[in-house]
């Protein structure tokens, strides 16, 4: 089971937008937190799609939304 701790290892990459904080995993989790670093909305993807993916959601191409997340 993956640690999805926002300052574990199992982070492949981290950015932030419209204040908060995106964290996404090597399992093809990426997860969205808010204050204090508290998950509250997550979405899966494919690992083979994971780094095009964050790349869509750092340059503004899809919206966190788009990806109709599901609650931490």
């Amino acid at each position: 089971m993956t640690n999805y701790s926002a300052d574990g290892s199992n982070v492949v990459d981290r950015w932030y937008k419209d204040g908060y904080l995106y964290c996404a995993f090597v399992d093809g989790t990426i997860m969205e937190y808010g204050r204090n670093k508290i998950p509250e909305r997550y979405i899966e993807v494919m690992r083979n799609e994971l780094a095009q993916t964050v790349y869509d959601l750092q340059g503004g191409k899809y919206d966190f939304d788009d990806f109709e997340p599901e609650e931490a």
